[in-house]
């Protein structure tokens, strides 16, 4: 399950590694300055003496004699203090340069350890994700989606070199568990409303050959198997064979089932399902309607009308896991007209891309309650985000 897209994540991950290393090792090197020699300070001090003595002497009167020793004598003082000065001076200038050569090491040692991302290296890694993301049923939209959060989270984040593929793996990981939601247990809503003596009313919708019917059977035999009683309710009267298909579910799982002639009004099916489960206490209906083609305007009003008519605690879509964009572009259509609590995907187990689950549960805003992984009626998990996440290898 998932296996194509866990298996393409996780060669573009190290590839990306890859990339990032090879490119910081381009850098160019800072070259440290040369610091210059004691030898040339000294003479550089001697000269500069030699220029202050001669100044001096030029100012002396040479007509007076004594003024002049008495000047040589202050120029030699002040000679001395100007040495000790300049000693002092270089000394700081030592300790400066000391500092800043350990601070340029620093320097370099923390970029020979670290990456930044760059806006431009950035898009340049994303644009293979992107093709990845598409290869495997993610909609364009939410691969933009994708894009601008993950941008958020890396550019300009200083990264260590060993923790590059880690980290970028940490930030795709984030931008999915903010974009995949997680659901509530469906059983644990329906056990609320069983203590308050009342049935729980859940519509199913989809187009043909979703596995709709068979998404009911298993439902029905998870809520049995947790004490809840059920009453299906065949409101497909469109589809030839649909209620014969769901007679043998019901007999099966040993479950009343309420039905129509073919050509009925559905509503009407799914009033009197409810009927019934009033009159005899039962905890559940499960409604089952026509497989409707979502481009079908006129067919998607009706099931509007069922919804007013019936009133339902929870409006599930189905659809394949397998379908990739045509199953997403359907829960789009279905969530605008009426507005789905949820979604069940089948065939999760033989879907090798996973991108349809990312898709549907972004574009609906709505969480996947169910997977369907198999034919047999125990063949129902409920979905878990986290779970999935780990399927993907991240």
């Amino acid at each position: 399950m998932f296996g194509k897209l866990k298996e393409k994540l996780g060669s573009w991950l190290k590839a990306t590694k890859e990339k990032f290393s090879s490119e910081e090792e381009k850098q160019e090197k800072k070259i440290k300055p040369k610091k210059p020699t004691k030898a040339k300070k000294e003479k550089k001090t001697k000269i500069k003496n030699k220029k202050n003595m001669k100044g001096i002497e030029e100012e002396i009167p040479q007509e007076v004699p004594k003024k002049k020793k008495q000047a040589e004598e202050e120029i030699k003082e002040t000679q001395e203090k100007v040495e000790e000065i300049e000693k002092e001076i270089e000394e700081v200038k030592d300790q400066i340069e000391e500092e800043k050569s350990k601070k340029g090491f620093f320097s370099r040692l923390k970029s020979s350890f670290t990456y930044k991302i760059t806006e431009d290296s950035f898009n340049e890694l994303f644009d293979d994700l992107e093709m990845l993301l598409l290869e495997n049923n993610v909609a364009l939209e939410v691969v933009e989606d994708i894009r601008k959060k993950l941008s958020e989270k890396l550019i300009g984040k200083e990264i260590k070199k060993s923790d590059l593929e880690k980290e970028i793996k940490t930030e795709l990981k984030n931008t999915l568990n903010e974009i995949i939601i997680d659901p509530d247990d469906p059983l644990d809503i329906i056990k609320l409303k069983k203590a308050e003596g009342k049935p729980f009313v859940i519509l199913f919708f989809g187009i043909n050959g979703t596995g709709k019917t068979t998404s009911i059977a298993k439902l029905t035999h998870l809520l049995k198997r947790n004490n809840i009683s059920v009453v299906l309710a065949a409101a497909d009267t469109f589809r030839a064979a649909s209620i014969e298909q769901l007679q043998i579910h019901a007999d099966k799982l040993k479950v009343p089932l309420v039905k129509h002639d073919y050509g009925s009004d559905p509503s009407a099916v799914g009033f009197d399902a409810i009927k019934y489960a009033e009159k005899h206490k039962i905890n559940v209906v499960l409604i089952d309607t026509a497989g409707r083609m979502h481009t079908k305007s006129n067919l998607l009003a009706e099931m509007k009308k069922i919804c007013r008519v019936t009133n339902p605690d929870l409006k599930i879509f189905v659809a394949e896991s397998i379908a990739g964009n045509d199953a997403v572009e359907q829960a789009k259509s279905f969530n605008e007209m009426i507005e789905i609590d949820g979604s069940i995907l089948s065939k999760a187990d033989i879907d090798e891309k996973g991108g349809t689950i990312i898709s549907i549960s972004h574009t609906t805003k709505k969480p996947i309650f169910y997977l369907g992984t198999g034919q047999e009626y125990d063949k129902l998990e409920l979905f878990n985000k986290q779970k999935f996440i780990e399927k993907l290898g991240l």
